[in-house]
């Protein structure tokens, strides 16, 4: 576990047994942060995904957070699936919903959230990388050595999926990963993240 300079710790749970009071919390912070989704309710978002536990698209999601006197400070999720490169199919982490209160930004907080995901996942159950957009690449390439993906790959979605709507995609590595040529066709297998 990470200690922030305020003294608190980030944990890790697995969506399916995250307590109700957490839930709405880490919701209310998600829904704050992204005031563009004002009109989602991230609360009954995250309960729909816990259902759908056992879908290619949300298998085994977690949730990591920073929990003060009932308020998530800071939150992400992280959930396997199965994408393609090339037709080759590849077990990732995706990293999705990073988030911090926007009273609280700049204190560390995204930074040990993010940091706590990657240490209960990454590396657990043959899972060696991390592959998730982003509009700030130089946040995780100075904080976590990512490493940014050729915008020359070939994006392609099922039908209906929504697609990557932020400008990078990146990958953080902890072991051994297969290469990602800079023009490979990179099936994202559900919605981007």
């Amino acid at each position: 576990k990470y200690q922030n300079n305020l003294t608190m710790m980030a944990e890790s749970v697995p969506t399916k047994t995250i307590q109700e009071d957490v839930l709405r919390a880490v919701a209310k912070t998600w829904s704050e942060a992204f005031p563009t989704a004002a009109d989602r309710d991230r609360y009954a978002e995250a309960l729909a995904r816990r259902e759908l536990e056992d879908s290619d698209s949300f298998a085994e999601e977690w949730i990591h957070y920073i929990l003060s006197e009932g308020v998530c400070l800071a939150a992400c999720r992280t959930f396997l699936r199965i994408v393609f490169f090339d037709d080759k199919p590849r077990r990732i982490l995706a990293l999705a919903h990073v988030a911090s209160l926007p009273g609280h930004r700049g204190k560390g907080l995204g930074v040990e959230v993010v940091r706590e995901a990657f240490d209960a996942r990454l590396g657990v159950g043959g899972i060696q990388e991390c592959i998730f957009c982003t509009g700030i690449p130089t946040y995780y390439i100075k904080n976590f050595k990512a490493e940014l993906l050729p915008s020359t790959l070939q994006l392609e979605y099922p039908s209906g999926a929504k697609p990557f709507h932020d400008a990078a995609i990146l990958r953080v590595l902890r072991g051994d990963s297969e290469p990602i040529s800079s023009t490979a066709r990179f099936n994202v297998n559900g919605d981007g993240w």
